[in-house]
């Protein structure tokens, strides 16, 4: 009769654990209509077709568009398709150090939004 691999069934357990963490802790931003005066600010700092949906997602945290000092993207590549796979836009505020970061899949869907470098999301 043969015993039971307790090491490998512990070190599975700690995999799901640790998966099902990190999946849990990835759900996508809100959005709303994306506020005019936000998305003209985006518009006038960089151009890209993510920007409305950018715009959805900081109108959707709460961002005001008088508090937006700059935004510029990072672009993600798949090297072996020479093909972009994903946006970040960084957004730089007037009142707080650091960026909101929104990230964008290739076709601009909004996969996150978080705070970099000392900045706060809207309200928290």
């Amino acid at each position: 009769m043969k015993t039971p691999n307790l090491a490998a069934f512990a070190a599975a357990g700690a995999l799901t654990l640790l998966v099902s963490a990190c999946a849990s802790t990835l759900s996508p931003p809100p959005v709303a209509q994306p506020d005019p005066a936000l998305l003209s600010v985006i518009d006038s700092n960089v151009t890209n077709d993510c920007n409305p949906q950018t715009a959805a997602v900081l109108t959707g945290v709460g961002l005001p568009a008088s508090n937006v000092r700059g935004v510029n993207y990072g672009i993600y590549r798949d090297e072996y398709r020479d093909k972009i796979i994903r946006w970040d836009a960084w957004v730089y505020l007037k009142d707080q150090p650091g960026s909101l970061v929104v990230t964008l899949d290739e076709d601009c869907r909004p996969i996150q939004v978080y705070a970099r470098e000392g900045a706060k999301l809207p309200g928290r």
